[in-house]
């Protein structure tokens, strides 16, 4: 999005800084990490929801392989203004991009039969965010938050630039960053709430939390 159509205020050049570094470093991961997400939930078709979409790049890409409505959520108003733009004109029936806040989503219950989240997860309270996730989960539904890099080969690229970028090691920003909001964290108050059976997932290019809100009638293994 240019300039000229944003304010100019911190929220307006977080948001554009953002979507720059999504454009110029990390566009190859969407498809790949879509694919693999996609295949994680087992979940194809109804409706999808991707929280802190920023520019949209991720639900974009998970659309290609989804049938039905994507929802783009970001709590930076100017994000989802980048993200309704990004939209193809030919998608709009069945893609959209909304304002809300993770702790509070603007959702009606049981909505969604899937929910994804990159790069966001960090940055939530834990037990009001998945409380929120849990609630718009249509049973039978399956959420996956994490942060990703799609592949080994792309994770190691993305912090050798992300290092020279920012001047500064770039793996020990992600560790700091991470510190107290990792898979395990999210898994352990999901556990004391008794919400689910959810599953650490840890690969190479990233790690991953899965949970499932049991289908009506049934329980969780």
């Amino acid at each position: 999005m240019e300039r000229s159509v944003m304010h100019d205020t911190p929220m307006a050049e977080k948001a554009l800084e953002f979507d720059r570094v999504a454009e110029e470093v990390f566009a190859p991961i969407y498809p790949v990490i879509a694919s693999r997400l996609l295949e994680l939930a087992g979940v194809h078709r109804g409706r999808c929801l991707d929280i802190g979409c920023g520019g949209g790049h991720l639900g974009l890409a998970v659309a290609k392989g989804f049938e039905g409505t994507v929802i783009l959520l970001d709590v930076n108003p100017y994000a989802v203004a980048i993200a309704d733009q990004r939209i193809p004109e030919e998608a709009r029936g069945c893609i959209h991009a909304l304002w809300g806040d993770v702790h509070a989503l603007p959702l009606t219950d049981a909505s969604m039969d899937l929910v994804l989240s990159r790069g966001a997860m960090w940055f939530w309270k834990k037990e009001a965010s998945l409380k929120e996730i849990w609630r718009i989960l249509a049973p039978g539904g399956a959420a996956i938050l994490g942060g990703g890099y799609g592949t080994a080969q792309l994770k190691t690229a993305i912090y050798q630039n992300m290092s020279v970028r920012n001047q500064e090691d770039f793996g020990e920003q992600q560790e700091k960053r991470t510190q107290g909001a990792t898979p395990e964290d999210y898994a352990q108050v999901m556990e004391r709430l008794d919400m689910g059976v959810p599953r650490c997932i840890h690969e190479e290019s990233g790690d991953w939390l899965l949970f499932r809100k049991p289908s009506e009638g049934t329980k969780e293994p």
